[in-house]
């Protein structure tokens, strides 16, 4: 779908503008920032006095926009400015609209979809993807005994109102943010910006106001902190993107359209993209809005001689004179035609497609590898889902909502091997490191250096597709043999409960509820017993049983 009204070109931008002076920003009168002609529309630029005389078109200087407060109160106005939302309170999308739109764009005969899972799999499945954690037994239990018809979306909404969904879903972007960042670890504050984020999350704040501020931040030195660190702002939190791009204007560029439209437009630094059509000279003119001053190309052909390059964004936006010659405005305008621009879908779309593909495995296309050449399936679909969160005011848990409850999602699991097959069953996903030391803890007290060697060995670039991540020879043997790890698990809390229960079958049991979040089936039943007998006393029976669930690779694997 395809929003028809103005873009933000240069007169819809100083109308924005204008609007500040008439709500009360400072006028000519109190500020000392480059003065700005009002627009001119129609008639009244040709207004004439009683004598005959022409009048002298009105004039307002740009309002400061130093602080985050001044730059969110102009982006607000391009945001209520956006016809979309006006209208996004009459469209209807459900999760059945969903399913169907999508069955008919794969065109596959019903029985070569996966049938969908039992609510003991989704429940474990749905906790995994929200919360990044498995179900403890009593709440699997819980959930396995309603008789609600509709315990689902309830159980997706209460998960959803949680902290650990705004933390969870906060990691992930820092690490979308700061995996392959060679900033300055003393220059910048992953923690800060990750406690922003779950904060943000927790109010669901929607999504375009969340990038709008990363966006429009300009982080400046302000001497050292008390712990000797340099101070370029990097404890509050939204700096923090600019601040892992090294404030390197290409870097910024290549990082914002990459995370936050799907485009990859990296090489079109030295070289025209050899595989998409952006130019050169478009990446430049992307970066010259987060230069501190003029911006200079270097020449392809001689790197001592320099180009001076205006601002211009990638769908053609060029901001007016006064805001280009303003750094902080001008992070302000990007953030407007990144966001608020009705003809760049791709920002929605974007968004849409990562939550996609964590939660199904895949996505439309590569998470960072959109653009006007790119292969997308089931592109009307997408479009359609990215249109409906831009009506939606992008509301980041209705896209949630909207995807978790459809039949799609909570399908079996098969490995897929071509687009053909993509979405008629849920690709098995790698868990990161988080998320296992996260389950870890619910049976065992994992020690604090043994909880970071895990982090940092199962930890993945999330912005990499699953089909291409591998295990490792060194997540194995961490698992297998790591001796700290495996003294947790001899004394853990899942171990003493185990030795007071005296039925083996029911002991069985117990630890895969425990470990794995589902009941065993009969033949692990009979295996685990036999664990058991093999072992020759109960403890050392559950010290083997524990060992093979927690490096079964069900264990790292969401399914």
């Amino acid at each position: 779908m395809k929003l028809k009204c103005a873009k933000l070109r240069e007169p819809a931008l100083l109308a924005v503008v204008s609007l500040l002076v008439i709500s009360g920003w400072p006028t000519t009168e109190n500020h000392s920032h480059s003065a700005v002609a009002a627009p001119r529309t129609g008639k009244a630029s040709r207004a004439r006095t009683a004598g005959g005389r022409r009048t002298k078109p009105p004039t307002f200087r740009l309002p400061p926009l130093k602080t985050p407060e001044q730059k969110l109160r102009l982006l607000e106005l391009f945001r209520q400015s956006m016809p979309a939302f006006q209208i996004g309170r009459h469209v209807q999308f459900t999760s059945r609209d969903l399913d169907t739109s999508l069955k008919i764009s794969i065109g596959k005969p019903s029985y070569l979809f996966a049938r969908p899972v039992d609510d003991t799999t989704f429940c474990r499945r749905v906790y995994l993807d929200v919360i990044g954690r498995n179900p403890t037994p009593r709440e699997l239990l819980a959930f396995e005994r309603d008789t609600a018809p509709n315990k689902r979306a309830k159980l997706i909404d209460r998960l959803l109102e949680t902290e650990e969904y705004a933390r969870k879903w906060a990691h992930y972007w820092r690490e979308v943010v700061f995996f392959n960042s060679a900033a300055n670890k003393n220059r910048v504050n992953p923690q800060a910006f990750e406690d922003w984020l779950a904060e943000e999350f927790r109010k669901n704040t929607p999504w375009d106001r969340i990038v709008a501020k990363m966006i429009s931040a300009t982080p400046k030195s302000n001497g050292k902190l008390p712990n000797g660190k340099p101070d370029v702002g990097q404890n509050y939190g939204p700096n923090n993107f600019v601040l892992a791009c090294e404030n390197k204007p290409t870097q910024i560029a290549s990082q914002t359209a990459r995370i936050f439209m799907g485009i990859s437009i990296q090489c079109a630094e030295c070289h025209d993209h050899p595989f998409d059509r952006w130019k050169r000279i478009q990446f430049h003119q992307m970066a010259a809005f987060f230069a501190r001053g003029k911006y200079y190309m270097p020449d392809q052909d001689d790197p001592a001689k320099k180009h001076l390059v205006k601002p211009k964004f990638l769908l053609g936006e060029e901001p007016p004179e006064v805001v280009a010659n303003n750094p902080d405005a001008r992070r302000v305008a990007v953030a407007a035609y990144l966001v608020y621009n009705p003809d760049n879908y791709w920002f929605a779309r974007a968004f849409v497609n990562r939550v996609w593909n964590e939660l199904l495995g895949d996505g439309f296309y590569a998470v960072d590898s959109l653009g006007p050449d790119a292969e997308v399936i089931h592109k009307l679909l997408v479009n359609r889902i990215a249109a409906v969160f831009r009506y939606r005011q992008f509301d980041i848990k209705w896209l949630f909502r909207l995807i978790l409850n459809t039949e799609t999602y909570q399908r079996g699991i098969r490995t897929i091997d071509s687009e053909d097959e993509y979405f008629t069953a849920v690709r098995p996903t790698r868990l990161q490191g988080p998320v296992v030391v996260a389950n870890l803890n619910q049976f065992a007290k994992v020690p604090a250096p043994v909880a970071r060697e895990i982090r940092s060995v199962f930890r993945f670039d999330p912005s990499i597709p699953q089909r291409d991540l591998e295990g490792s020879i060194q997540q194995a043997l961490l698992m297998m043999n790591h001796p700290a790890l495996q003294n947790s698990l001899r004394n853990s809390p899942l171990k003493k409960r185990l030795l007071q229960i005296a039925d083996p079958k029911e002991r069985v049991r117990q630890a895969y509820l425990a470990v794995l979040a589902r009941h065993p089936t009969s033949a692990e039943q009979e295996r685990g017993m036999r664990l058991f007998r093999e072992a020759g006393n109960p403890a050392a029976g559950i010290d083997d049983l524990l060992w093979v669930l927690v490096n079964s690779t069900e264990f790292v694997t969401k399914r």
